[in-house]
């Protein structure tokens, strides 16, 4: 796939935009210690552009929904994601303060996020008309009648919601194996939630690759070999690589081992968005982000989801 000639493809993300505060930790994060940290200062974060930005890159025309407030840190979010190359068409601006995310990263790139809380509200302008693809990577529970409408003429890919706690129609579902938890049958429990319309669900292991699980099939891949420098975005980038492999015709299998490479790019960097490494993988200079050989997806057929 790098080096190709990809076809631009119109894909809408409905995800935040955020403003992350990064702190180095000198040690991993335990209750009752004292560690020192460096102030890594600010930097553009969130779904919206930890998955975007890939896919900006890749060539595709990819449009931002999302809510950002009026203050000079929306202001800058937006300043970041026009120089991206976002369409920024469907972002709203409200009143109070965008705010910021502490990202705490330890010693093995590990991160904890802290956040305020908020209620998840969609943006008052969302497009209706049919896209390649709309990736949601949401909370709350109004969003479902919205995918369920796009669903009829557009590819809608999903995370899975937090908790389980929400509907989400859509064909492709995104999850780690960390937030769905223990559950009997990963593929029923995706089923529920996204409705009979669902052709995949993407489970992902970490360091243990991904599989993609459908009525009697699975297909599974390992993950590229990396150091890990900062595993904050890498679960958004593996999605932007999902994302751009299947509206460019990949099959599940080589959309599997694209996400990977996508995600590798991110953990072996200091930043939650993708960096240049990726631009260079996409434009055919590098054979892999993390300059491994090709990856060959294993498919194993199956009626087990177990």
């Amino acid at each position: 796939m790098p080096g190709a000639n990809i076809i631009k493809k119109n894909i809408t993300l409905l995800a935040n935009l955020n403003c992350d505060h990064v702190l180095q930790l000198e040690a991993p994060l335990e209750a009752g210690h004292r560690l020192y940290y460096r102030d890594g200062g600010r930097r553009l974060g969130g779904g919206a552009a930890n998955t975007g930005t890939g896919l900006c890159w890749a060539g595709h025309r990819v449009a931002l929904a999302t809510r950002v407030g009026r203050d000079d840190t929306g202001d800058w979010l937006l300043q970041q994601a026009a120089g991206l190359g976002f369409n920024l068409d469907y972002v709203e601006r409200v009143d109070g303060a965008t705010g910021e995310l502490l990202v705490l990263v330890d010693s093995r790139g590990e991160r904890t996020i802290l956040r305020q809380a908020r209620t998840p509200a969609l943006p008052a302008n969302l497009p209706k008309g049919p896209v390649d693809c709309l990736y949601v990577n949401t909370e709350g529970a109004e969003v479902a009648a919205y995918m369920e409408a796009m669903k009829s003429h557009s590819l809608v890919v999903s995370q899975y919601p937090q908790g389980g706690r929400w509907a989400r129609p859509c064909r492709v579902m995104i999850a780690s194996a960390a937030d769905m938890g223990e559950v009997d049958d990963p593929w029923q429990q995706a089923k529920e939630l996204a409705g009979n319309g669902l052709e995949w669900l993407v489970l992902t292991h970490g360091e243990r690759g991904a599989e993609a699980i459908s009525a009697g099939r699975r297909i599974c891949v390992p993950a590229p070999v990396v150091q890990v420098v900062d595993a904050t975005g890498a679960g958004d980038a593996f999605a932007g690589g999902l994302v751009h492999a299947l509206v460019t015709g990949a099959s599940m299998a080589d959309a599997l081992a694209e996400a990977g490479q996508w995600a590798a790019c991110t953990l072996a960097s200091a930043s939650s968005i993708p960096s240049v490494r990726l631009q260079r993988y996409l434009a055919g200079e590098l054979n892999s982000p993390t300059d491994t050989v090709k990856l060959v997806a294993d498919e194993v057929r199956g009626d087990d989801h177990s």
